[in-house]
């Protein structure tokens, strides 16, 4: 309400109401010059050449803000909105530092970009307003970020371009942490195994690019090309190594041929996965298990092969590879699990190993359900599902009585344990949801998932747990919480089979009224597999 009569050039001439303040509210606000409204209603010429002063703009703020269009403090080394978003905080070089030779490419192990290490998440992280973005934020995010330079990609002398060295310092940051189990980089194989392997081997090192290239695609397309052709160059090299009837040569293929298989298991579209699993065996085979367990790099194969195995196992209702030659009455025989229970959980599947030898036996009981024609049949098939069931029971009680895991790899278990248990109900009792044993299954699973922070070495382990919960959960409540935590798998870990996996379970609620989840899967993903 304008009780003074005094209305200000610059408010008369746009025709608004104003105040009469001197200055009026509208230029304090928008700060221009409030000056009274002069006779014949005309501006004064300085007045009208007078601009809007212009906001203060960070020039020096870090690329991330710059990125998300935000402010920044400029405050050293991490700016306030990166640390309360948990994001990496990267600053422009100074003139006098190198760039990168090409303007397309992201910046490499010569970059002039610096990155400050993100702060882990834990539970109790409450200023942390972006679950899905902050824990692994460089698929939040859509400025490409690379981390430094360390001297094991500086010391690789397979590596020929900014691309390549780009690709490998993705690896030895975001991608070798994302496959491992472990939250100790010394404990890591990806890192500690690998990493020799590759200083010394091109074949190695090409297929370690693929898999980065792989993981990177999703907000970087353009890397695949050149990943894709490493890829391609490895398989290729592997013939060679072949045709060496060195034993060396021949692990130094089966690890080529196992990151190859994985590769195509986390891109989660194609089936190429299946003949290299398949080649992995031939080759374990013929250097045999004694001589794999004498040595780290043969050990590392042992356990990637015997993890993929055993996932791969899930979508195909086969039995493992390693089973390939079992039969029905096999399951029956007298022969527990339970020592097993004791055997120390490995970084690749994040678990005790007597879990994936169950889930193996589920799977060979899975590849005969088809079998049952007949009453005998039938009683043969069961007989061998309780002989199953009462092994789960076993090492369970083993399992409790035994001690040393730490919460996290606890909680993994419980989840992964009943998801087993879950699918072998499946496997002879049918798809039903509204079975009491899926209630019973579905909700130790769910609370043990919400258990596991954002970002978990262990998360990686909850994508099977997650899909056979989803898939027989009918309330709405429970299917937004395994799509959530889905969501933020896709971006804390980044491959392309979770995303894979969130959409078939998508397609499994849509068709509920159906409720045949298992037609839907292998209609749409016949080859998906949740490792």
């Amino acid at each position: 309400m304008n009780s003074t009569g005094r209305v200000c050039a610059r408010c008369a001439k746009i025709k608004q109401r104003c105040d009469g303040d001197a200055p009026c509210s509208r230029c304090a606000r928008l700060g221009h010059i409030c000056e009274p409204q002069r006779p014949g209603g005309k501006l004064d010429p300085k007045t009208i050449a007078h601009r809007r002063p212009r906001a203060s703009r960070s020039r020096g703020g870090c690329l991330c803000c710059k990125a998300r269009k935000k402010k920044c403090d400029e405050i050293h080394p991490r700016c306030s909105d990166c640390r309360r978003l948990n994001l990496p905080c990267q600053w422009k070089a100074s003139p006098s530092s190198p760039s990168s030779s090409h303007p397309s490419l992201p910046p490499s192990s010569e970059s002039s970009l610096s990155l400050a290490t993100p702060d882990p998440i834990s539970p109790s992280d409450h200023a942390v307003d972006d679950p899905i973005g902050s824990s692994f934020p460089w698929l939040a995010v859509e400025e490409i970020i690379v981390p430094v330079a360390s001297p094991c990609g500086s010391a690789n002398p397979y590596l020929h371009n900014d691309e390549e060295r780009s690709l490998f310092n993705h690896y030895l940051h975001i991608v070798a942490r994302s496959l491992s189990r472990s939250g100790d980089p010394g404990g890591n194989p990806f890192l500690s195994i690998l990493l020799p392997m590759a200083a010394s081997s091109d074949t190695v090192t090409s297929v370690i690019l693929g898999l980065s290239g792989c993981h990177w695609k999703r907000v970087y397309p353009g890397i695949w090309n050149r990943a894709l052709a490493r890829q391609g160059k490895a398989l290729a090299q592997v013939k060679q190594l072949l045709s060496t009837a060195d034993g060396q040569s021949t692990l130094e293929a089966c690890t080529t041929v196992l990151l190859l298989c994985l590769t195509e298991l986390c891109d989660g579209s194609s089936h190429a996965w299946e003949w290299h699993l398949k080649a992995a065996s031939a080759l374990l085979a013929s250097v045999g298990d004694s001589s794999l367990e004498s040595t780290l790099e043969g050990r590392f194969c042992l356990q990637l092969f015997r993890y993929l195995d055993s996932m791969s196992t899930i979508s195909r209702c086969k039995p493992p590879l390693l089973r390939e030659d079992a039969k029905l009455t096999d399951l029956t025989a007298n022969k527990s699990i339970c020592s097993l229970s004791s055997a120390p959980v490995d970084a690749v599947s994040g678990m005790v190993p007597a879990l994936l030898e169950l889930l193996g036996m589920v799977n060979l009981l899975a590849a005969h359900r088809s079998r049952r024609v007949d009453e005998l049949s039938e009683l043969g098939f069961r007989t061998a599902a309780s002989h199953v069931q009462s092994q789960l029971d076993s090492w369970r009680a083993e399992y409790d009585s035994a001690a040393g895991t730490d919460y996290e790899t606890d909680q993994v278990t419980t989840a992964f344990e009943w998801a087993v248990r879950l699918r072998l109900h499946q496997v002879v009792d049918g798809y039903d949801p509204h079975h009491e044993m899926v209630e019973t299954a579905v909700s130790p699973i769910l609370n043990a998932v919400m258990t596991i922070p954002y970002g978990s070495p262990v998360e990686g382990c909850l994508l099977f747990p997650l899909v056979i919960a989803g898939a027989s959960s009918t309330d709405v409540e429970r299917q937004m919480l395994v799509k959530e935590r889905l969501m933020v798998m896709e971006n804390t870990l980044g491959f392309g089979h979770i995303s894979h996996a969130r959409q078939l379970l998508e397609t499994v609620w849509a068709d509920e009224a159906d409720c045949n989840w298992a037609r839907v899967r292998y209609s749409l993903f016949p080859g998906m597999v949740f490792v």
